[in-house]
């Protein structure tokens, strides 16, 4: 099965990241991502180096215990899109969220995404939708 090249892969194989457009950060703003314990999901992948410095960051700001965490295969499925799977888990779903692949929560947060799931995100759990791209805990990423 063949897979077209994602959109960020220009014609000479340099990799142009695509815009985030999930970016609303977790804070105490009005329009902020409401701070909740137990709210949100962190949800990566070890073969994304961004994904990484999230992971870094959860855990030297203590959030362990308010934020949870669920690794996808770091191997990509053989499907005919480009996708994260959580093919290690049992039943091939993430454990909390129940979901097979990460574009699950952006088709959850708009059924008109067309845009590559990519990760690291940050899940809000009561409607299982991508709440941030933007982690929303390192502004940077």
């Amino acid at each position: 099965m063949s897979q077209e090249k994602p959109l960020e892969v220009s014609s000479d194989g340099s990799f142009k990241r695509q815009k985030n457009r999930f970016t609303k950060p977790v804070g105490y703003k009005k329009d902020d991502l409401p701070v909740e314990s137990g709210r949100y999901r962190l949800l990566w992948s070890p073969a994304c180096p961004w994904a990484h410095r999230i992971v870094i960051v959860r855990k030297l700001l203590g959030l362990e215990n308010a934020i949870s965490l669920g690794t996808a295969s770091p191997i990509r499925p053989n499907i005919n899109r480009v996708d994260w799977e959580f093919s290690l888990d049992e039943g091939g779903k993430d454990p909390v969220l129940g979901i097979k692949y990460i574009s699950e929560v952006y088709k959850n947060a708009d059924p008109e995404y067309d845009g590559r799931p990519t990760v690291p995100v940050i899940v809000d759990m009561i409607n299982r939708s991508a709440g941030t791209r933007c982690s929303g805990l390192d502004k940077n990423t």
